[in-house]
């Protein structure tokens, strides 16, 4: 049960960035669609991948300590080598969030000051960063799929 809430947050994770990096290259620059996008769509996206990775989180240490005590806490070298590149790349993937969750942050000024010139900007910037989301998410979760394997 554990295992699979731990593949299905990372999955929605990974799901609701790539459906940032859509909406987010398919609005043209400028216009009501881009800036409800930024108004709304951003916080919500950003809110739902925090929860994602939230549960990840708790679901991935869990998942550690009954593998190891299934294998008397004698774990293969391949094993924990492959489990680091994967708490690495969890580490990559909340930094490139909290990027995005600063720049949300800053949208969220640039309409209380009326600069929604900048607007196109932030969006760039937290494509950007749901891109590597999703390009990172989707290593990890192939790495996942060998660890269950092993």
């Amino acid at each position: 049960m554990i295992l699979w809430l731990h593949a299905g947050s990372g999955a929605i994770w990974i799901a609701a960035c790539a459906c940032f990096v859509i909406a987010g290259l398919a609005l043209e620059d400028g216009t009501q669609e881009q800036r409800s996008f930024a108004r709304i769509g951003v916080m919500r996206i950003n809110q739902l991948a925090i929860v994602a990775a939230s549960i990840l989180l708790i679901t991935g240490a869990f998942n550690i300590a009954i593998a190891a005590e299934q294998r008397h806490y004698h774990l293969r070298a391949s094993f924990m080598i492959v489990l680091l590149i994967k708490i690495a790349i969890f580490i990559v993937m909340v930094a490139a969030l909290g990027a995005a969750w600063r720049t949300a942050a800053l949208t969220r000024q640039m309409f209380a000051h009326d600069n929604e010139a900048a607007i196109p900007g932030a969006i760039r910037r937290m494509v950007r960063a749901h891109f590597a989301i999703v390009a990172l998410g989707s290593v990890a979760l192939v790495l996942g799929l060998w660890l269950v394997g092993s």
